[in-house]
């Protein structure tokens, strides 16, 4: 009995090096192939690079030099942490000042709201604010795409918002 569990060890353990082996004709991909892959600015070209490299295929020689592929990483190593401060669309405001045309409770108690631009907004918080209707409101931008909706004057009293398309 233990000669027998000593072979199936000895033949487990053999078959599992050679699983975990290498295989003898991979080629290994190195980190220069696929930062060469990554430098491409065509998605299809650059997606042909990478299906090569995993097919074990050569790769052409890039068309760009040693010089501007240390200028991109130097480019890439600035610009590290900044994506947030160049947004595209920065031309958003962060806060518009609005009219509440209508403000009803709907039956969990939240608020849904109807803008005279013909917006409609709904509470999405559990909040408690009251609405009154001769005041000015503001809807301001909040982080993660999140919108508040606040009475101009009372900062501290604000409801997250929204919008609800129709």
């Amino acid at each position: 009995m233990i000669k027998l569990f000593g072979l199936g060890s000895v033949v487990g353990c053999i078959t599992l090096a050679a699983l975990w082996a290498p295989n003898a004709n991979a080629q290994e991909i190195s980190q220069q192939q696929l930062r060469n892959c990554a430098a491409i600015e065509n998605p299809l070209q650059r997606l042909v690079c990478y299906d090569k490299l995993a097919a074990g295929e050569a790769l052409p020689a890039t068309t760009q030099g040693s010089a501007s592929g240390s200028q991109n990483a130097g480019n890439v190593e600035a610009e590290f942490g900044r994506e947030h401060l160049d947004d595209p669309t920065s031309d958003r405001p962060d806060k518009i000042l609005v009219k509440i045309a209508d403000a009803q409770r709907n039956f969990f108690g939240k608020w849904e709201i109807l803008l005279t631009n013909g917006q409609r907004w709904e509470q999405t918080d559990s909040r408690t604010v009251p609405l009154p209707d001769d005041a000015d409101y503001y809807i301001e931008r909040g982080v993660l795409n999140s919108f508040f909706l606040g009475r101009v004057g009372d900062e501290a009293q604000r409801i997250r918002v929204r919008r609800v398309e129709e």
